[in-house]
């Protein structure tokens, strides 16, 4: 009985994927517009080619912008040297700010080192206790 299932559930399976890609080939074939020029989506490419520059009002003739590369070449001079001036006004600010964490940092370990020796006393039986044992340092 639990194979006419299986082969129940197969072929309605098969016939699933059939009918469904039936479905998506007519639903595709159907969205082709039977005439092209009724289509919207499309833009008018049969504009006359004369109807160029010239019937805008401006004359047929092109004009070219000059480069002038001595006043591109002082601007960005000009922006270089206002960019590596605040780098190092920023380079300077940042090495501030490290100076003052490494000062933080090196009392933090000072005042913790300070106070681990005080701790370090032998207890009253003279053995030492866990807490006198060292790390290596590296």
């Amino acid at each position: 009985m639990a194979k006419k299932g299986k082969k129940f559930l197969s072929l309605m399976a098969l016939a699933a994927a059939a009918a469904g890609t039936y479905c998506y080939l007519k639903k595709k074939n159907s969205n082709i517009p039977e005439n092209m020029e009724d289509d919207d989506d499309f833009d008018n490419f049969d504009v006359d080619v004369d109807d160029g520059p010239t019937s805008r009002g401006t004359s047929g003739k092109r004009s070219y912008v000059s480069l002038d590369f001595n006043s591109a070449k002082e601007k960005v001079m000009d922006v270089a040297s206002k960019v590596a001036e605040k780098a190092e006004e920023l380079s300077a600010a940042a090495g501030e700010k490290f100076n003052a964490a490494a000062g933080k940092v090196e009392e933090f370990f000072d005042d913790r080192k300070a106070s681990d020796e005080e701790s370090a006393a032998p207890t009253e039986s003279g053995e030492p206790s866990e807490d006198d044992y060292e790390e290596p340092k590296e």
